[in-house]
């Protein structure tokens, strides 16, 4: 499981277009000639950027599509002919309307890329020993291949040829998202914004190609007899003989995955034998995994590593579902990076409270969950070089990850939690931060909000530890595991909810325990706030229908709090304009008892697999009676004024 920052990608761009507003869209997305459905006022102000001579006067018999009879020739004695024959419309109005329809695209998507801010994380590996070198550019090429197999999981693949002909903003988009379809906020659901002008529309290769790829087939598959096998994270979903059946990834991919089994061998015998023995193993065992699927060795061997007996961070393996239209199949990717030290006194510090933060889980569970015997490492800090795959998210960078999600290295807690240090650190960042921060809270609670590094890191640390405590994503109920009884999309925002809650909730317990000041939980508070609202400002839903984990946990965590008394949105005078606007004020004495009660709501559930008890916590704050409290609109309005970071990676060897 992995906490996701503001925004991550691979391509620096830069596009200095106005975002595109359009008016309100036609009531059917299906349009004429097989695409989108063009608004009346689109199709006139791009006629009158593109000196056409008609115009569509009206659109009432048909909404989204041109009837003939609705078309005005401008000007004085123009001839309809060009437009209107026979009363039908002509071969040269299909091709303005075609016209039309590419300019509107080309909007669309320069508004897609103007919502990312290129951001870059650079390495300089050229002073590291050679055998460090030749390591680091093999798993670099390994990385290649694992992006390019995880586009073809994502169904993107097919159309890399077609993208690589077409013009430098649509090809910049698809290279940024990972395929022609769009991600940002304002941008996503907006039927026009496409890489491609024929509008290929989303379909995973994880599933049957003749199946429409929707919530519908998701629960269809859930509900079948062998959901077990089809629904597992290691296998695609295949059809023999119009019946279903579940084929191992390492079957269904075995061309890419041995190639990067190659990568894998090779990247191991360039270094030293000795001085990197535990990543030796792991590297070696992952090559192994990607050549036979079984994953639990390569798991094994990664567990043994930590910021001591390695200077490298590396994880290539299939693991985190979200991309996934059902959010049940594991998606391939690569985090690469430095271990970054600085990590070794606060695990000190925290490595001894472990069983007393399991403990903790046990007593919210009001019986409902008996604590384990917890093994898991203190997160490390990482410095990362390159992402790729399905951890190089088109708008959205990993800032901390626990893995691995299944297996016995999970289910025995003695999974490896990392934090990424050296994002989001840059000034421009550190500055866009801060000025968003300005716009929701109050001046009051402003002052605590701090761009101390270490104190930003405490509240995606305790996230990530809090992954690996209580029921956690490989917890058995009656013999099935989480996605089974709440499906993928809410087992996943449930696991996500529970990680949230419980770095508020352990940041009560650091500040009894003397590790943290008064002052710096203050500071931790604020920080996960902020993050919560930069989450709710990117909607709920993804554009498949699929609920956004991040985004729906931090809008019932603010909506909680309000309940609670320990958020309040008060009206005071803006420092920047003078007048008077809404903003949020944090009531800090009133948080850690809030935050225990919502702790032990969402234990509870997890605990027992309370389906109904799941939806009626979440579904309020999201699309429910309490949005109105949790202030989606203005988060959002004020927060999509400013771009989003989009990681722009370099790598010197």
């Amino acid at each position: 499981m992995n906490r996701f920052g503001a925004v991550a990608l691979v391509v620096a761009m830069t596009v200095s277009t106005a975002l595109f507003a359009a008016d309100k869209p036609p009531q059917s997305t299906a349009g004429m000639y097989g695409l989108p459905a063009l608004s009346l006022r689109d199709f006139n102000r791009l006629g009158a950027q593109a000196g056409a001579e008609i115009f569509w006067a009206a659109d009432d018999k048909n909404p989204g599509v041109v009837d003939a009879d609705e078309i005005a020739i401008l000007g004085a004695g123009g001839d309809i002919r060009k437009w209107v024959e026979g009363g039908k419309l002509t071969k040269g109005f299909e091709s303005l309307f075609r016209k039309l329809v590419e300019m509107r695209r080309r909007e669309a998507i320069r508004a897609e890329l103007d919502q990312g801010l290129p951001t870059l994380v650079a390495s300089d590996l050229a002073k590291l020993p050679v055998p460090d070198r030749e390591f680091a550019k093999r798993i670099v090429k390994a990385a290649a291949i694992v992006e390019a197999l995880h586009m073809k999981q994502a169904g993107a693949l097919a159309f890399e040829a077609r993208a690589r002909k077409v013009d430098a903003e649509s090809r910049a988009a698809f290279v940024r998202n990972q395929g022609p379809w769009c991600h940002a906020a304002k941008t996503e659901h907006d039927p026009f914004c496409n890489a491609l002008s024929d509008f290929p529309k989303h379909r995973w290769d994880t599933y049957p190609a003749d199946e429409a790829h929707d919530q519908a087939m998701c629960r269809k598959l859930s509900a079948l007899p062998a959901a077990k096998d089809l629904m597992a994270p290691f296998t695609v979903v295949r059809k023999e003989k119009d019946k279903y059946v579940a084929v191992p990834i390492a079957k269904a991919y075995a061309k890419e995955m041995k190639a990067i089994a190659a990568e894998l061998k090779g990247a191991a015998k360039t270094l030293d034998q000795k001085e990197e023995a535990a990543l030796v193993e792991y590297v070696t065992a992952a090559a192994k995994a990607f050549e036979d699927g079984n994953w639990e060795p390569a798991d094994e061997a990664w567990a043994k590593m930590n910021a001591q007996n390695s200077k490298w961070y590396l994880r290539v393996a299939p693991d985190e579902v979200y991309w996934d239209v059902c959010q049940e199949k594991a998606g391939f990717h690569v985090s690469f990076a430095l271990v970054d030290k600085s990590s070794l006194e606060l695990q000190a510090k925290l490595m001894p409270i472990r069983e007393e933060m399991e403990s903790a889980i046990e007593k919210l569970s009001e019986n409902s969950y008996k604590a384990r015997k917890v093994q898991f490492k203190m997160p490390d800090f990482i410095e990362i070089v390159t992402n790729a795959g399905d951890a190089r998210s088109p708008l959205g960078a990993t800032i901390g990850q626990s893995l691995p999600n299944w297996g016995k290295v999970a289910s025995e807690g003695r999974g490896r939690t990392v934090v990424m240090t050296n994002l989001y650190q840059d000034a421009l960042s550190k500055r866009l931060a801060k000025e968003k921060a300005a716009t929701l809270l109050s001046a009051a609670t402003l002052a605590n909000f701090s761009d101390d590094k270490l104190m930003n890191l405490i509240d995606i640390v305790l996230h990530e530890a809090t992954h690996n405590l209580g029921p956690h994503s490989d917890y058995k109920i009656d013999g099935k595991g989480p996605s089974d009884v709440f499906g993928g999309g809410l087992a996943s925002t449930l696991e996500e909810l529970k990680a949230q809650t419980g770095s508020l909730l352990y940041t009560e317990l650091l500040r009894k325990k003397g590790i943290i000041t008064d002052q710096n939980a203050k500071e931790i508070y604020t920080h996960a706030l902020v993050w919560a609202f930069g989450h709710i400002s990117q909607g709920m839903f993804t554009a498949s229908g699929n609920p956004k984990n991040y985004s729906q946990l931090a809008a019932v965590q603010v909506g909680w709090l309000v309940d609670e008394g320990a958020l309040q949105w008060n009206v005071e005078n803006d420092a920047g304009t003078g007048k008077p606007v809404g903003k949020f004020n944090i009531v800090y004495d009133k948080i850690a008892a809030a935050v225990e009660k919502l702790a032990s709501r969402v234990v509870k559930i997890k605990a027992t697999g309370d389906v109904e008890g799941a939806k009626s916590l979440i579904e309020p704050y999201v699309t429910g009676a309490k949005k109105a409290q949790v202030r989606h609109e203005e988060i959002t309005e004020r927060l999509l004024k400013f771009p989003r970071a989009s990681m722009a990676y370099s790598v010197k060897f």
